[in-house]
Formats: C-alpha cells, sequence, structure tokens
C-alpha cells in the first residue's frame, strides 16, 4: 500500500481531476436532455437519468468484480480520458446518422433494435466517467469523504455551465465543449509537458470545433422527427435558428401572413402575424377576417366581451403576440404580456413584428405566468391563457406524467383572487370537463357558490384540441351571454350555456369539484382533481387500450390525445416508464447477482452483507426521491423550468459536497454517535423546510428572479449538506470488507437510484409530494438503523483495506 505521503501527495493532483470527471458527466446529462428534447419528446429526455445511473451501475459493478486485478493510476486514468472525451463527440455523430421516430416505425421490433443500439451509444460515456471516479475511490476509499465532494461539487458546476453556454454553442456543441472540459481533465493527472500541451490543445480544437463547422447559426443534428411538419419546412434554412436557455427557437416562413415559432424542433408552436400596426383597421375587419391575425375567433372572444371597458389584461404564454394584439384591438387600457422565452419576446420586439409588444399600453415580460401573478396584488380585467401549455406533446406520445402547474386548483384559485369585481378567466386548453372540475374545485375552496351560472365552454372541431373555457366571476348576463355566443357560433359547439343549465352538456357534478364514484368509474380517463400537490393534469391514461367515441365526454379531442398516443399497441405517452424500469430490472439482476457470483468481496462470507447492500439501496432510492420533488416543488417559486433543474440540482450537489467533506474533515464516521446526525437531520429539517414553505414562497416571490434562485439554493443547502453524508460515511464504514466494496456499493446505490427515479414519479402522481418526501425521509431513518450492522472501525478498515 502507498504511503501516506505519497497518498496525500496524489490526492492534491487529482482532486482537480476528479472534479472534471463530474463536470463533464453532468454537463453531458443536461446537454443530452436538451438536445433529445429537441429530436424527441420532453418526457424521452428524462430516461436520459436512467442511462447515466444505469452506466454508473454497470460501472460499480465492472469494478467490483476486476477491483483485485485492476488499480487506478494515471497511466490507466489518462487513456480512459481521453476515450471518454471521444466518446462525447461519438455521441454527436451517433445521433446524427441514426435517426429515430417514435410516431412512424414498422415494428416494435425495429423500433426496439433502434432504440437499444441508440441508448447503448448514449450510455457509453456515462459509464466511461462511472468506471474511472468507481475505481478511482476504490483506490483512496479512506479519502472518499474529500474526494467525493470535488466530485459532487464538480457536477454542480457542470449544472451551471449548460444554461450559461447553451445560447453560443447550441445543444449538439455542447457535446464538443464537454470533450473540450475532458482533453483539459486529462491534461491536469499528465506530468509530462508534451502530454499537457497535447491535450490542453484537442481542448482548445473540441471546443473550437462547433463554430468553425456550422453551416448556418449553429453545428446541428439533424431532425429525427417530422414534429408539425418540420422537416419538410426546414427543406431550407430556417429564417433563423436560436437556442434560447428555455426552448430552441426556429423562425420558418410558413405562409405568406405569418412566420412560424417552431419550439424544440416542433413540440409546441405559435406565430408572428405580418402586421402593420393599424389597430382601426384591424378592428373592422374583424370578426370576418379573424384567421387573417389570428388563429380563429375564439383568440379574442373575451376581448370582444370586454371592448370599450379600458380592460387591464394579462397574457400567459403570450409568444407570437395575437392575444396581445386581440387586447389592444378592442381597447385594453393595460396589457401585462408575460411569455417564458425571452428570445420570442425579444423577436417580436425587434424583428419579426412591429406591433403588438411595442406598443405602449403593453407591458411585455419575460417570466412564468404564475409567479408573476403571485409576486404582486394587481387584478385584472381579463386573464388569458392559449395553448401556452399545449397538448400537442401529448396527442402525439409526451408529457403524460409531466407536471402542469397552470392547470391545478391553487392556480385557478391564484387566478380567481388576481380577477376584478366582473373579471374574466379566458382559457383555451383540452379535456374540458377536467378543466371544469378543477376550476369548480378551487371555487368551492374560496367560499363561492353557483359555480355553474358563471362559467362558458365551447368545443371547436377544426380545433379539436383547443376548447374553450370562459369563466366570469359575476354570473352571465342575457347580454353578456349574446354578445359572446354572436362570436363563437361559427365552428363552436356551445357545451355550457349558464343561463341553461338543464341543456348543459357536463352533468351538475362537474360544477361543484367533486364527482360520485360511479360517475368518474364510466369516465374513460383519469378525472383527479389536480393540485400543486399532484400537478398531473395532463396523466389521462386509465388503460392501455383506446378510447370511444360511444364512452361518457370522449369527443375528438380526448380520442385523438389517448388514441394517436398508441403505436402497435405501446402507449407512448408512458413508454419512458416502461422502459426505465426494464433497465432497472435488468440492472438488478446485474449489479445484484454479478458481484455475488463473480467478485471476491462478493463470495466471500461476512457479516452484515445484507444491510450492506440495504444501506445502498436505501441511500439510492431515498436522495433521488428527495432531488426530484424538491426540483418540483421550487419550480413554483423559481419559474423556469432549465432554470429550476439547474438551480435545484446545484444547490443539492453543492451542498452534499460539503456535506462529504465535512464527513471526511471531522472523521465522523469514527464516532458512534455523530455518525447518526444525518439520519436524523434530513428527516427534521426536511419536515421544517415543508412545514414553512409557503410563507417562505410567498416572501421570495416579490424579488426578481436572480434573488428567488439565490434563496432557493440557501433553503436546500442544509438539507443537502445532510444528504451529503451518509453514502461517504457508510463508504468509511464498510470499505474494509475489501477493495470491491465500494464499487458494488456505487452499483447498488446506482440501480435504486433508478428504481427510486420511477417510483417517485409514480407514487407523486397517485399520492402527491408531500407523502413521497414522507416515505424517502422514512426511507433514511431506515437506513440509519442499517448503518451498525455492517459498519466496522476506521482503524480495522485501514488494515484491511489493501487485502
Amino acid at each position: 500500500m502507498q504511503n501516506k505521503e505519497s497518498v496525500n501527495k496524489m490526492l492534491s493532483s487529482v482532486q482537480g481531476y476528479v472534479a472534471f470527471i463530474a463536470l463533464s458527466t453532468l454537463f453531458y446529462e443536461l446537454s443530452l436532455i436538451r438536445i433529445l428534447d429537441v429530436l424527441w419528446y420532453p418526457h424521452f429526455s428524462y430516461m436520459v437519468i436512467t442511462l447515466a445511473l444505469l452506466g454508473f451501475g454497470i460501472a460499480g459493478v465492472m469494478t467490483s468484480i476486476f477491483a483485485h486485478r485492476l488499480a487506478w493510476t494515471p497511466k490507466i486514468a489518462i487513456p480512459l480520458t481521453s476515450l471518454l472525451a471521444i466518446s462525447y463527440i461519438g455521441v454527436f455523430f451517433l445521433l446524427s446518422f441514426l435517426r429515430i421516430d417514435f410516431n412512424e416505425f414498422s415494428s416494435v421490433a425495429s423500433l426496439g433494435f433502434k432504440v437499444f443500439l441508440s441508448f447503448s451509444g448514449l450510455l457509453v460515456p456515462f459509464f466511461l466517467s462511472g468506471f474511472i471516479l468507481s475505481l478511482l475511490f476504490t483506490e483512496y476509499a479512506d479519502s472518499f469523504g474529500r474526494l467525493y465532494a470535488w466530485d459532487l461539487v464538480g457536477a454542480a458546476l457542470g449544472c451551471i455551465l449548460v444554461p450559461w453556454l447553451i445560447p453560443g454553442f447550441g445543444g449538439p456543441g455542447l457535446l464538443f465543449a464537454v470533450a473540450g472540459l475532458t482533453f483539459a481533465g486529462a491534461a491536469i493527472l499528465s506530468r509530462a509537458k508534451m502530454f499537457r500541451t497535447v491535450f490542453l490543445s484537442l481542448a482548445v480544437i473540441a471546443t473550437a470545433f462547433p463554430f468553425l463547422a456550422k453551416e448556418h447559426d449553429y453545428l446541428e443534428i439533424p431532425f429525427h422527427m417530422d414534429k408539425r411538419g418540420i422537416v419538410t419546412l426546414t427543406a431550407n434554412p430556417p429564417l433563423q435558428t436560436i437556442w434560447d436557455r428555455i426552448a430552441r427557437i426556429d423562425l420558418i416562413k410558413y405562409a405568406e401572413k405569418y412566420t412560424w415559432i417552431a419550439y424544440d424542433g416542433g413540440t409546441q408552436t405559435s406565430y408572428f402575424y405580418d402586421f402593420d400596426g393599424d389597430y382601426k383597421k384591424l378592428r373592422q375587419e374583424l370578426p370576418d377576417n379573424s384567421t387573417r391575425h389570428f388563429w380563429d375567433r375564439f383568440v379574442y372572444a373575451s376581448h370582444w366581451l370586454k371592448e370599450g371597458t379600458n380592460a387591464k389584461v394579462l397574457v400567459i404564454g403570450a409568444a407570437g403576440g395575437q392575444e396581445t394584439k386581440a387586447a389592444v384591438a378592442f381597447g385594453a387600457s393595460e396589457v401585462d404580456a408575460v411569455e417564458m422565452v425571452g428570445t420570442v419576446i425579444r423577436l417580436g420586439k425587434e424583428k419579426y413584428a412591429t406591433e403588438p409588444y411595442n406598443n405602449p399600453v403593453v407591458n411585455a415580460i419575460q417570466g412564468e405566468g404564475r409567479s408573476f401573478l403571485r409576486s404582486g396584488n394587481k387584478r385584472y380585467d381579463i386573464i388569458q391563457m392559449m395553448s401556452n401549455h399545449t397538448s400537442a406533446s401529448i396527442s402525439s406520445g409526451s408529457g403524460a406524467v409531466s407536471p402542469n402547474y397552470l392547470q391545478t386548483v391553487d392556480a385557478y384559485e391564484e387566478y380567481f383572487s388576481h380577477l376584478s369585481e366582473n373579471g374574466v378567466l379566458h382559457i383555451n386548453h383540452h379535456v374540458y370537463p377536467k378543466m371544469v372540475l378543477t376550476a369548480a374545485r378551487a371555487w368551492k375552496n374560496m367560499g363561492r357558490n353557483d359555480f355553474a351560472r358563471h362559467v362558458i365552454v365551447y368545443y371547436s372541431d377544426p380545433w379539436c384540441n383547443l376548447p374553450t373555457l370562459m369563466i366570469k366571476m359575476q354570473p352571465w348576463t342575457p347580454d353578456e351571454f349574446n354578445r359572446v355566443h354572436m362570436l363563437m357560433r361559427y365552428h363552436n359547439k356551445l357545451i355550457h350555456n349558464p343561463l341553461d343549465l338543464a341543456g348543459s352538456g357536463l352533468k351538475p357534478e362537474f360544477f361543484t369539484g367533486q364527482l360520485s364514484a360511479e360517475l368518474e368509474a364510466s369516465i374513460p380517463y383519469r378525472m383527479h382533481v389536480p393540485t400543486d400537490n399532484q400537478p398531473y393534469f395532463n396523466h389521462l391514461r386509465k388503460r392501455f387500450a383506446p378510447v370511444s367515441y360511444h364512452e361518457p365526454y370522449v369527443d375528438r379531442s380526448l380520442k385523438a390525445l389517448l388514441n394517436d398516443s398508441i403505436k402497435h399497441g405501446i402507449p407512448m405517452d408512458v413508454i419512458h416508464l416502461i422502459v426505465t424500469a426494464g433497465a432497472a430490472l435488468a440492472l438488478a439482476v446485474l449489479c445484484l447477482f454479478a458481484p455475488l457470483l463473480f467478485s471476491k468481496v462478493g463470495r466471500a462470507p461476512w457479516q452484515g452483507k445484507t444491510a450492506f447492500v440495504t444501506y445502498f439501496a436505501c441511500l439510492g432510492a431515498g436522495f433521488i426521491s428527495i432531488e426530484l420533488i424538491f426540483i418540483q416543488l421550487f419550480h413554483k417559486l423559481i419559474g423556469y423550468p432549465l432554470y429550476t433543474y439547474a438551480a435545484i440540482v446545484f444547490a443539492f450537489l453543492i451542498a452534499a459536497g460539503t456535506g462529504s467533506y465535512l464527513t471526511d474533515k471531522f472523521s465522523l464516521a469514527r464516532s458512534r454517535r455523530m455518525r447518526f446526525l444525518p439520519f436524523l437531520g434530513i428527516p427534521l429539517y426536511g419536515t421544517l423546510l415543508l412545514l414553512l414553505k409557503e410563507p417562505l414562497l410567498d416572501f421570495f416571490l416579490q424579488w426578481p428572479t436572480w434573488v428567488r434562485i439565490i434563496g432557493s439554493v440557501a433553503l436546500i443547502y442544509p438539507l443537502g449538506t445532510f444528504l451529503g453524508m451518509p453514502f461517504a460515511i457508510g463508504i468509511a464504514s464498510s470499505h474494509g470488507k475489501g477493495r470491491g466494496a465500494v464499487g458494488w456499493a456505487w452499483a447498488i446505490n446506482g440501480l435504486f437510484t433508478v428504481l427510486g427515479s420511477v417510483l417517485s414519479v409514480l407514487a407523486a402522481t397517485y399520492f402527491g409530494f408531500l407523502l413521497t418526501l414522507g416515505v424517502a425521509f422514512v426511507i433514511y431513518i431506515l437506513a440509519g438503523f442499517l448503518l451498525p450492522f455492517f459498519s466496522t472501525p476506521i482503524t480495522s478498515a485501514r488494515s484491511n483495506a489493501s487485502s
């Protein structure tokens, strides 16, 4: 075994290297998520997390098996690091030449084969980085806490680099940037000046390649899927492509009258309508010439109603600006137009439309709708949302278990509380029965009654995913209803007339916010009322079989949403969970049985082996569950999805790095009492944070986004610090079982992180965030009980570690 002085010298040189490897891994993971958002659909990118953990798990198993024959040294690490850098570049070419269209495939077998090839290639970098780190941690297990801290700090930095660099590099270009970072990591280990120069030169070349090789705005990967016809429409280069921090934007001249704004390769859509700014002429052309300036009449129904009242308007999801233009055309005195993708606002002001974002009554804001609404006490005459939470991705098989915070009971309560005395909430979104039920629950919670007389619902076959829901704070009068109906009767079917409740297309129960068990059971899709604790409005599927028009409340919209996503008998909206569960089962066999059969530490009898396996399983499942749930909880505060993900993961990783460092610094594993500190701190602080969540959120909401991000990190930091301790304590307490124990622990942790991610999503969907978090806290308490059954004194562990 190396003497202490040489070990410390080597540790000093590898700390930065560990940080670079971890940084590149998280950088690659987030980059791949953004790329697959464009090439496939958002929920498929969920499987990137599965691939990462699967790669780490396989690496841990390999380390466990070969730990007695293979030791980490710079001579081994430098070639592996070079191979890792090359593999990142290889992913670019893999995705460029292996096209997978989840909507068009000849058979399940053909799709499965292509997916297997693709996923295997995407997994290689995760395996190589996991193998490098698990070998290194095995070699220096005595100092695991310190090295693991650098690993987590590097990973945390990787989280914040992606949002910072993506506007310049674009998604595919980030793969070359991460290769450059990895070559720089190899240079850290190289002692010879010539090799350091070579690796630094490779780092510069890889980083510069996206700018030298691009044909247009960015170096790109060809589209895999023809989402909304984007492959056909981009046969010629788009007018402009911009990788915004929130979404990729392609601007395409779709027709003479407008420019198509394609979000993430066609997953979502909006338009810049050509308009000369003559609102008087525009008003004279309406309603006859509606489609020249708008999708259709339903876009401006609420503004038509409030014409001449100097209405104050809030548009959530302003996008190309047609709702904002409608508000100005009908005489709004003030319009707050909130759009999450700031690039669209900027382009609307500068290049592709002179109106409406440059109109003096319009306040165009980059932000998230509910965060903006909660940050002030302003009241509006109209709050409008039109398809800014589009159903197109769902109908193509995406987003079934994606949270939708704009369609929850809590959201409707906020809308109602920010409307004026006779204000109108105007929403175009799919599944109007569930919308009405959710809004009715909020209405009831606020102590209001007679909801049915406040609601109008229209359904349009041509716009089958965009029913019109209008809720007025005062009951509809005959004059108000007749004015709206005069506009909407063309191409729209009246579902609910507030003046004729007996003729409603919805049973009275929908307007109470609570369906009877019999009615709910008869509807062939989920009618569970979403809340911020269970914000899964889009999770509609009850069964894998198609629905039919003969079943209650199934119209063209619902039929398309549920049936079109079934391809060859496979529901594509939940395929990511099926694949993840299958990968977890395969990894379970590999991680549990391969070390038992083939590794020295697995075959050897030793006390507490079952407790050892269960302990690290608890840590994997508990950590990922807490992290994923807190990402959702803090989305309400931060608002922007990518910012939320990056900030919360950064907070957990940097704080966990602190906890791991403190474990090594104060030798917590040596103390029979102090080593139990995190197992008490996690549930206690976590519970306290949940109890104070609402007042803390209310306090931070009044501040700008960057202050909210800092506040989120500060709130999570103590919890993350506790979460970083148990893994370091467990490794320090068990690595004396043999060199392969560290690799086996790494593999088991990876396996149950995969399982935990699937189970936490399912648990949150059916039981809510708070109960899922409660279970995760209990899991950590269980881990604390298991620790004494396999832990050994550090002094004896040191003497056995080299055996």
